[in-house]
């Protein structure tokens, strides 16, 4: 491997995330040069490209980054789409299900003195939900360790009997082709449950996620709105997509 290559995955490992003009501007070579750059190293399965950009694999085969680190990754953006979701979308009365997730979680705060309900597969999300007293059940089940969600056969049945105003899904991979993805089969399970099971499905997720396939579909993209604060060109005209800024990226 070059040494570009190389000093392209040191700077993932110290970011997570990078823009394709952040890399041309650190590697001080043309646009096209990267792109060969990020071909080669997805060929490596090092990385997962995205039309804006880059994100680093996990350094363990099949593991996926901790939700602690997940969390820092486009904090404005994620605030965003929580703000448009408690303004626009959320109303007091709903019973919802809210997904395992970093896009998720920041939906928490403004639950608060709302008369919402929730139902959650989601250890990380449990003690927010405490501090904001908001009237929670917990899913039961297998607790998954990277994503610190609840997975498994206890779960799916116990989710199974439930019905929701609305769910909120997180989402590792948006595809306007394949369709929503998710890298843990287990987890995927639950989340097209939640959509099959509610009245209406939103799908939260940040720019990182476009152009994306994961190893587990759960949903095509008709099935669910999609809301993000930016996304490729491409999907900004695609009707059951909300995003809150259309900048071209």
């Amino acid at each position: 491997m070059n040494e570009r290559r190389k000093n392209i995955l040191r700077l993932l490992d110290e970011k997570t995330v990078v823009s394709l003009q952040e890399l041309v501007d650190f590697c001080k070579v043309s646009e096209a040069t990267v792109r060969r750059d990020l071909a080669r190293l997805e060929e490596k399965n090092l990385i997962y490209r995205n039309h804006g950009g880059a994100s680093r694999k996990s350094l363990v085969r099949g593991m996926e980054d901790s939700i602690g680190a997940k969390k820092k990754e486009y904090y404005q953006d994620k605030y965003k789409v929580a703000n448009y979701v408690a303004e626009h979308i959320l109303r007091d009365g709903q019973t919802i299900y809210l997904d395992a997730g970093t896009t998720t979680y920041n939906l928490i705060d403004k639950l608060r003195n709302r008369r919402i309900s929730v139902v959650t597969n989601s250890v990380y999300h449990l003690n927010k939900l405490l501090e904001n007293k908001i009237h929670t059940i917990l899913l039961g089940g297998l607790v998954k360790h990277s994503t610190q969600a609840i997975v498994g056969v206890t779960a799916s049945e116990q989710l199974d009997k439930y019905s929701f105003d609305a769910c909120f899904i997180g989402c590792n991979a948006v595809d306007k082709d394949f369709g929503l993805s998710t890298a843990d089969e287990n987890e995927a399970i639950l989340k097209k449950m939640a959509i099959k099971n509610s009245e209406k499905a939103y799908v939260l997720v940040d720019e990182s996620k476009f152009g994306q396939r994961r190893f587990q579909k759960f949903a095509t993209i008709n099935e669910a709105t999609i809301i993000s604060y930016k996304s490729p060109l491409e999907y900004h005209q695609i009707h059951n997509f909300i995003i809150l800024n259309k900048e071209k990226i």
